[in-house]
């Protein structure tokens, strides 16, 4: 009788120890789940200072310039959202996110990369 326990057990034992080869790796996934996270924080900090950046060389210039020369003013912004514009298009970045990013159109970001192109 005993020796019919000690023989399940061992089989049992050996049972167990092939599942557990077989069972799916959790921290493996937490990692990588951590990994895809800590990408995105970077990301995503990374497009917040860009943008932080951007606003404050608009507020430098802002003061900087005196308000009776406003064309001036307008070309400078122009030529800086020029800038931008072609930036985030050597980053990879769709027509559609940079004009998410520049708070323009569409259109117009197509229009200003053709102006660029030429």
């Amino acid at each position: 009788m005993m020796e019919y326990i000690m023989i399940g057990l061992i089989v049992f034992s050996i049972f167990l120890f092939f599942i557990s080869f077989l069972a799916k790796d959790n921290i493996k996934q937490m990692e990588e789940q951590l990994d895809h996270l800590t990408l995105s924080f970077a990301q995503e900090s990374y497009q917040l200072k860009k943008r932080l950046q951007v606003l404050e060389e608009e507020l430098l210039i802002h003061h900087e310039n005196p308000t009776h020369i406003a064309s001036a003013h307008d070309s400078d912004r122009s030529t800086l959202t020029k800038n931008r514009v072609f930036t985030l298009y050597k980053q990879g970045l769709s027509y559609e996110q940079i004009a998410r990013e520049t708070a323009l159109t569409t259109e117009e970001v197509r229009m200003i990369l053709r102006g660029l192109a030429r």
